[in-house]
C-alpha cells in the first residue's frame, strides 16, 4: 500500500475538484498516520473499517532491542545539531534494515530502537528475517563508522539483542492514546541481551538460544558465547553471537571467512571442554596464550574484541577467552 501518487491535473469542474482535494487530504493524512503506526495496522484499519480499540493477543514473536554504546557521553559532547544528525543516521540505517526484512519498528526510546517480527502480519520465516535485519543494521553501521573514521570522528558502536518468545501484542494504552506494541518476559529478555554487550562482549549482535534454534538455526551462523542469567529471571540460558547467513552471497548477510573459522574452532573447543577432552599444553606451548592473571585482571573482563582476530594465534586466544566466558561460573546477573 502506497500513499504516494503522481501529480493530478486539477479539474475545472467544481464537484470533481472537491473530490480531488478530499482524496489528496485523505492520502496525506494516511501517509502521516503510517509514520506513527505500523503500515500493516493501517492496512487492517482501512480494510476492516473497525475503529482501533484496546486489546492484545498472545503470539510467538521475534523481538529486537538496539542502542548506541556510550550515548550519554556523546550527547554531552556533541552540539545539538550534530547529535540530531548522528541519531537520524543511526535510526535511518537500523529502521530501514528492519523494514526491508518485513519487521515492525515499534518505537524509538532515546537512543534505542525496539522492533519485532510476525506482527501485525504473520510470517513463518520471522526468525530468519529478524537475523537478516540485525546483520544488515550492524554492517550498515560499520560503513557509517568507516566514513566517520575517515573524517577523523569517533565511531558510534551499536549494541543489539534478539530473542524469540510468546509475548502479548496489540493495542496498549488508555482510551485516549493507544500504542501498537509488545510486552512480556520475552521482551524484557531481548532488552537485557542488548545490555549484555555493554561490558562483556563485542559489538556483534547477541541472540538467545531460542532465536538460534528456531527456523533460522540451520541457515544462520552463530558463535558460542555463554550461559547468562538476566536480571529478575531465575534460570540461565545460552546466548550466541550472530555472525552471518549460511550460503548467502549478499555482502550484508554472508558469513565472513574469519568469523566462520573462529566459530567452528570455538564450537569444537567447547565440545571437547564439555567432554573433558583437553589438549595437552605442550602441543602448542610455543603459541601465545590469553591469561588475564598476567595483568591482574579478572578473566571475565577479556572479550574477543580485545584480541587481534585475523591471526592464527589470535584465533586461538579468542577461543580461550570465549571458553573462559562460557564455563566460568556466573556470579552476577546481567
Amino acid at each position: 500500500m502506497s500513499f504516494v501518487s503522481p501529480p493530478v491535473r486539477r479539474s475545472s469542474i467544481g464537484e470533481i475538484a472537491q473530490l480531488q482535494s478530499a482524496a489528496a487530504l485523505l492520502r496525506n493524512s494516511l501517509q502521516s498516520f503510517s509514520s506513527f503506526v505500523p503500515l500493516d495496522v493501517v492496512r487492517q484499519l482501512i480494510q476492516s473499517g473497525i475503529p482501533l480499540a484496546l486489546g492484545v493477543e498472545s503470539r510467538f514473536l521475534t523481538v529486537l532491542f538496539s542502542e548506541l554504546e556510550n550515548f550519554a557521553a556523546h550527547a554531552e559532547q556533541w552540539a545539538p545539531d550534530e547529535l540530531l544528525g548522528q541519531m537520524s543516521t543511526y535510526f535511518e540505517e537500523v529502521s530501514r534494515a528492519i523494514s526491508e526484512e518485513h519487521g515492525t519498528v515499534d518505537k524509538f526510546i532515546g537512543d534505542g530502537v525496539m522492533a519485532f517480527w510476525r506482527a501485525p502480519a504473520r510470517r513463518s520465516d520471522h526468525v530468519l528475517r529478524a537475523c537478516a535485519g540485525v546483520l544488515r543494521a550492524a554492517r550498515r553501521m560499520e560503513r557509517v563508522n568507516e566514513a566517520r573514521r575517515a573524517e577523523g570522528r569517533p565511531s558510534i558502536r551499536i549494541r543489539i539483542g534478539l530473542n524469540c518468545a510468546n509475548v502479548l501484542v496489540g493495542n496498549v494504552g488508555s482510551s485516549e492514546r493507544l500504542s501498537y506494541t509488545v510486552m512480556g518476559d520475552g521482551v524484557n529478555v531481548a532488552a537485557r541481551l542488548e545490555g549484555i554487550n555493554l561490558t562483556r562482549y563485542s559489538a556483534r549482535p547477541s541472540a538467545s538460544a531460542t532465536a538460534c534454534s528456531k527456523p533460522s538455526g540451520p541457515k544462520s551462523w552463530h558463535g558460542l558465547c555463554r550461559k547468562v542469567q538476566v536480571k529478575d529471571r531465575k534460570h540461565q540460558f545460552m546466548i550466541y553471537e550472530l555472525l552471518g547467513i549460511a550460503s548467502s552471497n549478499d555482502p550484508e548477510l554472508e558469513l565472513r571467512a574469519d568469523d566462520g573459522r573462529l566459530s567452528e574452532m570455538t564450537w569444537g573447543a567447547s565440545s571437547c571442554f564439555e567432554r573433558g577432552d583437553f589438549v595437552r599444553q605442550d602441543a602448542d606451548a610455543d603459541l601465545p596464550r590469553c591469561n588475564a592473571d598476567d595483568e591482574g585482571e579478572n578473566d571475565r573482563s577479556l572479550t574477543a574484541s580485545d584480541i587481534e582476530p585475523d591471526r592464527s594465534t589470535g584465533n586461538l586466544c579468542q577461543i580461550e577467552c570465549r571458553l573462559i566466558h562460557l564455563f566460568e561460573p556466573l556470579s552476577e546477573k546481567v
